[in-house]
């Protein structure tokens, strides 16, 4: 309604124009022309206010929007088994696209989608007032719509390929960063320089040329428009001296042309964007392309019977990492994963978290698949630390009570269990420590511990563990084989892959793997015997 209060006001300056040149300024007629100054001014305080409507209502929708839209990929990333495509650094750049593109959402275009089909009404009234005009209008716009076409899909193709250089340029820069103490100390880190100027250079030629095919839509904007009105002027000219118009009607036929082409050249705008949207919205969906959010069957509380059958996990270009991978555990074991690098202990542990989807087999939990159980319920019963200690920024205390149900018994358990009561009782560390980034501030060791405390910290009845003894001194080692069992509950169910001999002293059972496949399985004095 908004929308056509507004393209219909449109049509009173060139009313106003037309009765001003043709009849008030010829005729002396002050009065009525005052009296339409006065309805004018009424209209732009009305249509003023229509519009400010209409951007925050638009503004609003664009806002719940966003808001749906951030919370589904939120859901979809989190429930992502494995990494995205291309890894993280590449699905920061398909997000941060997509951000930007979703300001197709907001008033700047979805209004101008809303005036588009004014173009008709503009071209009806100029046909009304002298549709020998109308004519010149509709070949000027077809003019314009056939060479703007053409610009419009140059300019698509140098989007698209401005876009996958400038992801590639950034995926290239976050790997850098990731490893960043590698690019300083090795002797060839100029090929990384190499590399990173090659990637620089493409992409600034791309957006060179995407940003002068974006000028030359622009400039054929403002071309259109001055040659519309030479045009509009001149064919004027002829008709008023035909005595088929008078000069108002041209004035008129001037003005609504100008907002007819004003709409063609939104039409290109709108359409930019829409496919810069289409795009980033196409890229994000192939980085969660095998993620369907569902709900789950709910299991707030197991017993612990976990059934792992044919499991098999592949990469491509390498050996299976996981090959029939078949065996039971029940409650209260204590299971170490033995066996080389590569031999497949990680991989397994984190499809036991539902980290990672096998890509044969399933893993059972008290007879219902994982993949069925609602993550919710999950997180209440399964705990995972993974290879690499992971530490957010911001203070130990809120690490450590990430989950935020952590009742301070619960805590102090954690941290005694960690070996974190050293750190902390010796003042290298506190509660209230502000950490940065990844734990930068932290030695491997601390950063080692502070991901066990906040693991341990969720008193699951299954813990996963993976190299947690990675880092830690001697010392730290053993009193972390002492502290673990203690906390376990007699039901509860941990599962550790370490090269360590003091924490194999914690579990009852081995299981061996080489090259994806169970070799070995079986209590751990038998095998330790053996071995």
């Amino acid at each position: 309604m908004a929308s056509l209060f507004a393209n219909a006001g449109q049509l009173l300056l060139p009313i106003f124009a037309m009765l001003v040149y043709d009849k008030i300024a010829l005729n002396g007629l002050f009065e009525t022309l005052w009296a339409l100054v006065f309805g004018m001014g009424l209209y732009l305080a009305t249509d003023a206010g229509m519009r400010l409507v209409r951007s925050w209502t638009t503004e609003r929708i664009s806002i719940e929007q966003t808001r749906l839209s951030d919370e589904s990929l939120w859901r979809r990333m989190v429930a992502q088994a494995d990494m995205p495509p291309g890894g993280f650094p590449r699905f920061i750049s398909n997000y941060r696209d997509l951000a930007q593109s979703r300001d197709f959402v907001s008033s700047s275009y979805l209004l101008q989608v809303a005036d588009i089909p004014f173009f008709l009404l503009y071209l009806a009234v100029i046909g009304v007032v002298a549709w020998q005009m109308m004519v010149v209008v509709l070949l000027l716009a077809v003019l314009y719509a056939v060479i703007g076409m053409a610009l419009q899909l140059r300019q698509t193709r140098l989007s698209k390929e401005a876009e996958q250089l400038n992801t590639q340029k950034l995926a290239f820069m976050g790997e850098a960063l990731n490893s960043l103490d590698v690019v300083r100390t090795v002797p060839g880190a100029k090929a990384f320089l190499r590399s990173w100027r090659g990637l620089s250079q493409s992409a600034t030629e791309s957006d060179t040329r995407k940003r002068l095919a974006t000028h030359q839509t622009t400039m054929l904007a403002t071309i259109m428009q001055t040659l519309t009105t030479v045009i509009i002027l001149t064919a004027g000219v002829y008709l008023i001296y035909g005595q088929v118009m008078t000069i108002g009607k041209l004035i008129a036929c001037n003005i609504l042309a100008g907002r007819a082409m004003a709409q063609v050249a939104s039409l290109f705008s709108v359409m930019s964007k829409w496919q810069d949207f289409t795009r980033a919205a196409g890229r994000m969906e192939e980085s969660l392309e095998h993620v369907v959010v569902h709900d789950n069957t709910p299991r707030p509380d197991i017993e612990g019977h976990i059934s792992i059958l044919g499991l098999g996990k592949y990469f491509e270009g390498r050996p299976a990492a996981l090959e029939k991978v078949s065996f039971t555990v029940s409650p209260g074991e204590r299971i170490a994963l033995l066996g080389r690098p590569g031999a497949g202990k990680s991989t397994l542990l984190r499809c036991l978290a539902g980290l990672s989807r096998p890509d044969a087999g399933k893993i059972q939990i008290d007879g219902l698949e994982l993949d069925d159980i609602s993550r919710l319920d999950r997180v209440r019963w399964l705990s995972y630390k993974g290879q690499d200690p992971v530490v957010f920024t911001g203070t130990l205390e809120e690490n450590l009570r990430i989950s935020g149900c952590v009742e301070q018994e619960q805590l102090a358990r954690a941290i005694w269990a960690s070996g974190l009561d050293i750190e902390l009782n010796s003042g290298r560390m506190s509660l209230g420590m502000e950490l940065a980034e990844r734990g930068s501030n932290l030695s491997g060791g601390q950063r080692q511990k502070v991901a066990l405390a906040r693991a341990l910290a969720q008193s699951s009845r299954i813990l996963l563990l993976d190299e947690p003894t990675l880092g830690l001194d001697p010392d730290s080692e053993r009193l972390l084989a002492q502290r673990l069992p203690q906390l376990m509950d007699e039901k509860g169910i941990l599962v550790v892959t370490t090269h360590s001999p003091v924490m194999l002293a914690t579990v009852q059972r081995i299981i061996a793997l080489d090259a994806g496949k169970i070799v070995a399985d079986g209590p751990r004095e038998k095998l330790v015997k053996v071995s």
